[in-house]
């Protein structure tokens, strides 16, 4: 038994004494033409453990570090281990996926960043991977990466572990770490190196590959860096300008947004991604406005998540990072400033406002990342990464070509009240077609009269009469005011059926309407039935459909409310545009993308990436909605 008792416990210290071994690593340093394996300190390692790992003496290992003493070590800190002295005999590890996942790093990752992803510390990765310098990982490289159910990590605990080694960190000369801010632009010109040699040297294949605490190689070192001259400084053109400050704030003061951008800006080619890769993606949304809730964002980020439950199952690997811009310049600044996700974005959706956009389309443009503006018209920026998906207003009244192609009488019904806008936009979309101009008045009951030049009454109508012709008609009310409104489409739907009453024959009619009357809730909707009216929405999503019925039904299920337009906008934004990453921006205007219901088309125009699309819906007396 004694025997058995001493064998268990000789078992137990030989166990013990394997998973406290020390790992050696394979970081190796040049300093005064020697080599050395910077060994990073771990909890357990002693100078006699470091001395076996590495095949040297203790002695050895204190004259390399001076003041170094069993006492004085540290964890958390580098010491060096001459490699001329070291016979370092690595075994190659079998995979073992149960404890590790596989990370195939993907350009501009750095050690950091994966750490952060998988919440696993750097020291836990590179004790896991004695045989690659983390800290030199390039893209295609494979490293494994502990399972965080087997060590949680916090972020704010890497950044700590970041700052200490960066404190203890002892770099080459040649070599620089990336500080937040800097781009190619800037560190190119600090080490007297063109932008193509720089990204060359580094293997950078987008200037957005460029990320912080990354490790590059330079011409020269950083203690004297060479100051270009003037003469040596070529102007650069309008199209090829680079953010050369690091802070957005002297961006916006010293280089304005208009110096970068112009009407005839050049198309550019975004990144394709191989189906294998990680997109990183960023919203930027105003999830509160005033210190209010903004509810239709909310809606439009759950129509989102939705879309990226939908990306996963099709087999995309898609991380979203998500950023409260309040509506605010500032909030916008301080998230460009402060957060290291944001600038690993590849993908933008938002901001929704012109002022967000004006602050966040130049570092976009200069790093070729697609901009998606979801809900809004853009009326004065350009920018070749800029897409907007509210359909553009230019091609707004293209499907009601064939209502005003002559086959049909137009009439214009003026009131009291005249929404001037649309009025302007539909005279000048129907010149030429335009055969009746009537006014319309109520005085205890609905009176119509023949419009005058001046814009006064003429002789009196009798509406039924008028109506009552065999001619296919168009009638276009100008009301602003919701009463107006309801009072003539009463009157129009009220002698359509009086006429059809009596037997009598009358043409088809048709009524252009203002979209705007869709949002009063006052107008009785049965009235837009039986007119037979036609609106022009640039989004259309009809519950009776089974698209949008299934899609209902799980909003319904994850979030127990009713999905509203921007809930479908927002699955439209990201199963559209986090498609194309993969799949590739085609510049074609005859494509068609439909994630839902609503069709979408983005042409280059003036600039901006523009949706052409607007559907017509019109309400037929038999209850039901055509939808083209």
């Amino acid at each position: 038994m004694r025997y058995l008792q001493f064998l268990y416990i000789s078992l137990l210290l030989l166990l013990s004494a394997s998973a406290m071994a020390t790992e050696p690593t394979n970081i190796i340093v040049e300093i005064d033409g020697k080599s050395y394996y910077k060994h990073l300190v771990v909890k357990g390692d002693t100078i006699y453990s470091i001395s076996k790992a590495y095949n040297v003496s203790e002695q050895s290992i204190l004259e390399c570090n001076d003041g170094l003493t069993p006492s004085t070590l540290k964890i958390d800190t580098y010491i060096l281990i001459l490699k001329e002295e070291s016979a370092v005999v690595k075994t190659p590890q079998k995979r073992d996926k149960k404890k590790f996942i596989y990370h195939n790093v993907k350009s501009g990752e750095t050690i950091y960043s994966i750490a952060r992803k998988y919440k696993v510390s750097v020291a836990t990765i590179e004790r896991d991977n004695p045989d690659i310098d983390i800290e030199r990982i390039s893209p295609n490289m494979e490293i494994r990466v502990r399972r965080s159910e087997r060590g949680y990590t916090t972020a704010d605990e890497i950044e700590k572990e970041r700052e200490r080694r960066m404190d203890a960190e002892i770099l080459p000369e040649g070599e620089y770490r990336v500080k937040a801010g800097e781009t190619v632009y800037s560190l190119s010109r600090r080490f007297g190196l063109s932008e193509e040699e720089f990204m060359a040297i580094n293997a950078l294949n987008s200037y957005s590959d460029l990320k912080e605490d990354m490790i590059v190689k330079c011409a020269k070192s950083v203690d004297t860096p060479k100051e270009s001259t003037e003469a040596e400084i070529e102007p650069r053109q309008v199209e090829q300008e680079r953010v050369v400050e690091q802070s957005v704030d002297t961006l916006l003061v010293e280089q304005p947004y208009e110096e970068f951008f112009r009407a005839d800006t050049l198309q550019t080619t975004f990144r394709t991604l191989a189906p294998y890769q990680t997109l990183r993606a960023s919203m930027l949304l105003p999830f509160h406005r005033d210190g209010k809730v903004n509810s239709t964002i909310v809606e439009f980020y759950r129509g989102v998540l939705l879309a990226m439950e939908d990306l996963k199952n099709e087999g995309f690997d898609i991380e979203l990072s998500v950023f409260d811009t309040e509506g605010s310049e500032e909030r916008i600044r301080a998230i460009m400033d402060n957060e290291p996700l944001f600038f690993e974005a590849q993908l933008i959706i938002g901001p929704v406002y012109e002022n967000e956009l004006n602050v966040v389309l130049p570092y976009a443009t200069e790093n070729n990342i697609p901009v998606i503006s979801p809900l809004a018209n853009i009326r004065s920026l350009q920018s070749p990464v800029l897409f907007q998906m509210q359909a553009e207003n230019d091609y707004k009244y293209d499907k009601f070509a064939r209502l005003f192609d002559g086959s049909r009488e137009v009439i214009f019904i003026y009131t009291p009240s005249i929404d001037r806008e649309y009025e302007a936009k539909m005279r000048e979309f129907s010149t030429g077609h335009i055969l009746y101009e009537l006014n319309y008045e109520f005085d205890r009951e609905s009176l119509l009269y023949s419009r005058n030049a001046d814009g006064t009454n003429g002789e009196q109508i009798d509406i039924e009469e008028f109506m009552r012709t065999r001619s296919d008609k168009a009638f276009v009310v100008l009301a602003s005011n919701e009463t107006d409104v309801d009072r003539v489409l009463t009157t129009l739907s009220s002698t359509r059926a009086s006429i059809i009453g009596r037997g009598s024959l009358m043409g088809d009619y048709v009524v252009i309407g203002n979209r705007r009357w869709k949002q009063i809730a006052s107008i009785d909707k049965q009235t837009f039935f039986n007119n037979n009216t036609v609106f022009l929405v640039p989004y259309h999503a009809n519950r009776g459909n089974d698209t949008i019925a299934l899609f209902d039904a799980r909003y319904v299920k994850a979030y127990e409310a009713l999905p509203s337009m921007y809930s479908y906008r927002g699955y439209d934004a990201a199963m559209i545009f986090c498609r194309k990453m993969f799949n590739g921006f085609v510049d074609d205007a005859n494509e068609v993308l439909m994630p839902l219901t609503t069709p979408y088309t983005f042409i280059y125009q003036d600039g901006v990436y523009v949706n052409t699309c607007w559907t017509m819906e019109r309400y037929k007396s038999n209850f039901t909605i055509e939808v083209e």
